[in-house]
């Protein structure tokens, strides 16, 4: 369970992003997102991700405070999270396998249990048969589908995408999410920002609306 008690972020240039934010995202649960730009969206994601700490409250991740984690602890933590982007920030000298198995790598998994899993994370977003390709080669949505195998390929519990689709049509943005409904279905709590509100009702999940406050 994730839960947000009485959060605000406000920046150092001034800008107050979230406001009294409280939020009990259940395990398991798929939510999404959404608010106008500047609303908070992506601060509220990245604060679960600990890519940024409350300036007030606190954010408890299975019942632990965020701010009781010690640096050290950090890391294993964040093992735990996948985090996709709008743009997935893929390496394009290195082809797809070699993307989506960089963070096992760099966690020092043996070769062959990075093979197993690279390949497992591949087949589930449907790019089973593109392992020797390079971004460049591939289309908007197939690079988005290697961010999101880099992003689970650590089997992560928590999942979470800041606009995944803004840059793929309807047709692409609608496979995407229903390929984080897969991952949803077999266990993981998924939390996606988006402002494709048609897209997000036709999901039919649980939806929280952020408002920009100026204070």
């Amino acid at each position: 369970m994730i839960e947000f008690r009485q959060v605000y972020k406000r920046y150092p240039t001034g800008q107050l992003a979230l406001y009294n934010v409280n939020l009990t995202i259940h395990a398991g649960e798929m939510l999404f997102i959404t608010g106008n730009s500047g609303a908070g969206k992506s601060t509220l994601l990245k604060l679960i991700a600990l890519l940024e700490t409350p300036s007030k409250g606190n954010v408890l991740v299975g019942n632990m405070p965020l701010t009781h984690l010690n640096p050290r602890q950090i890391p294993s933590y964040r093992r735990k999270i996948g985090f996709i982007f709008q743009d997935p920030h893929l390496l394009y000298d290195r082809n797809v396998f070699d993307n989506v198995a960089l963070p096992l790598l760099i966690s020092g998994m043996p070769l062959p249990d990075i093979k197993r899993r690279v390949n497992a994370a591949l087949d589930k977003v449907g790019l089973g048969r593109k392992t020797k390709s390079f971004p460049l080669m591939l289309s908007a949505g197939e690079r988005q589908r290697v961010g999101i195998a880099r992003a689970v390929v650590n089997r992560p519990t928590i999942i979470l995408a800041d606009e995944p689709t803004g840059n793929l049509d309807p047709e692409l943005a609608q496979d995407i999410m229903y390929t984080f409904a897969q991952f949803n279905d077999l266990g993981a709590t998924v939390l996606i920002a988006s402002h494709d509100h048609g897209l997000v009702e036709r999901m039919k999940k649980r939806t929280v609306v952020l408002q920009r406050v100026e204070l």
